[in-house]
């Protein structure tokens, strides 16, 4: 009889956190339990935990990690600000719809007992940070002209979030949704100068 091999502690933490996001992606958040995520991964529920500290610390990563990407997605400087700011609405929308498990974590479900660490909301600040900067230089190069550059930042991330929610919950009645994504981020930029 074959003796089961334990997985090595250095192949763990990666293992569970692919784990993780393929159960957000493929169950969503209700199937999202140490024990799911254990089995997925093929290890002991007692490695989550002595590797993430449970089912929190394995959210905290994936936010962290989901918010890291998205910065790196939507910062963007090509010396054209105004394609910039196409490209970084595209690319917001593109990294949820191809992350989807991150994106549920990061904006669609809140996690009872969940609390982001101080240094993975310092992350999400940045990430949002990066979307006030993109502003100031629409705002420099006279594409956008309103006042204030983070009220113009929540409006526009709040519109391309509720676009991408709607369309992540199978709710997007367009004929052709990536045409009609653009017209939004157009609009933005028309209402927004």
């Amino acid at each position: 009889m074959m003796q089961k091999t334990r997985t090595p502690s250095l192949q763990i933490g990666p293992e569970v956190l692919r784990s993780a996001v393929s159960i957000l992606d493929q169950e969503g958040p209700d199937g999202f339990t140490v024990r799911a995520i254990a089995k997925r991964a093929d290890v002991a529920p007692m490695a989550i935990y002595n590797h993430f500290g449970g089912v929190n610390g394995v959210i905290d990563h994936l936010w962290t990690h989901g918010f890291r990407m998205l910065g790196e997605a939507v910062n963007r400087h090509s010396g054209d600000v105004e394609v910039d700011f196409m490209s970084a609405g595209l690319a917001y929308r593109r990294f949820a719809l191809e992350n989807r498990g991150l994106y549920t974590i990061m904006f669609l479900h809140r996690f009872r007992n969940f609390e982001p660490s101080p240094a993975s909301a310092q992350i999400a600040a940045q990430t949002y940070h990066a979307l006030v900067t993109m502003v100031e230089r629409c705002q420099a190069a006279g594409i956008l002209t309103h006042s204030r550059a983070s009220d113009a930042a929540q409006v526009i991330w709040s519109s391309c979030h509720g676009y991408v929610s709607l369309e992540i919950h199978g709710v997007n009645f367009a004929q052709n949704p990536d045409d009609t994504y653009v017209m939004l981020l157009e609009t933005l930029r028309r209402g927004l100068r």
